[in-house]
């Protein structure tokens, strides 16, 4: 049985802008997120109430009305997949088949997502975001520290995400050497369209940009080939 999925035309989220954003149910979240157990944004305030809806049921719908809502996008509609969940799949796996669905749904749209699922030393999955990517869906590889963040931009299959301290510099280095500059919508205290500008970062040339999250942390955001060059493609935005 495939997780329950809403869709919110209009975000009042001033991280993301007015833009489509969805949210999937709990159950698609891997346990091997470290936010798992705690310390998960998308667990507290008006978002867990809306989340805990979709999760039990009671909100959103089936996934394959989702994907015909996503279809009927305008083209080149910027949107954000999982606000709160992660990639279809329950726990640690992804269904690679019905994310495909969404990939073909967002064909001609500028849809972009975030995952903890697994895909160092989990094949399957690693093949099903290398070609999400490779078709124009972006999925970010969230990493729990900056090695594991060279170890997951190494595989080449997406743009990636880290765990940084909150006042880290807004330009350093991980271990490997990949450059980490933090996203100037995230040094911001007004209405800045986040999703925006972190979507004109990531086709920046080789590097990571930054995004801060809430305290004590921050996120950081790999663009390697192919996605940097593709200036009309698909375009990120902050986790929120």
């Amino acid at each position: 049985m495939q997780s329950n999925v809403a869709l919110t035309l209009k975000s009042a989220n001033v991280k993301t802008g007015p833009i489509p954003v969805s949210i999937t149910g709990s159950d698609s979240c891997p346990p091997s997120c470290p936010f798992s157990g705690g310390g998960c944004y998308a667990k507290g305030g008006p978002l867990a109430i809306h989340w805990r809806k979709v999760s039990d049921g009671s909100r959103g719908g089936n996934w394959s009305s989702f994907c015909d809502n996503v279809a009927g996008f305008e083209p080149g509609q910027l949107w954000r997949h999982n606000q709160a969940g992660d990639l279809i799949g329950h726990n640690n796996e992804i269904d690679a088949e019905a994310l495909s669905a969404l990939v073909q749904a967002n064909i001609g749209k500028r849809g972009f997502t975030y995952t903890h699922k697994p895909v160092i030393g989990h094949a399957q999955n690693a093949e099903a975001v290398k070609n999400a990517n490779a078709a124009g869906f972006t999925v970010n590889l969230s990493a729990d520290n900056l090695t594991q963040a060279d170890e997951l931009a190494a595989l080449n299959i997406g743009p990636v995400v880290t765990i940084l301290p909150e006042n880290s510099a807004p330009v350093s280095f991980t271990p490997a050497g990949r450059k980490i500059v933090v996203c100037p919508a995230q040094q911001r205290d007004d209405d800045h369209d986040g999703a925006r500008c972190a979507g004109r970062c990531e086709h920046r040339h080789s590097r990571i940009s930054a995004l801060h999250s809430a305290p004590p942390w921050a996120v950081a955001r790999t663009a390697s080939p192919p996605w940097r060059a593709r200036r009309t493609g698909p375009a990120n935005g902050a986790r929120w």
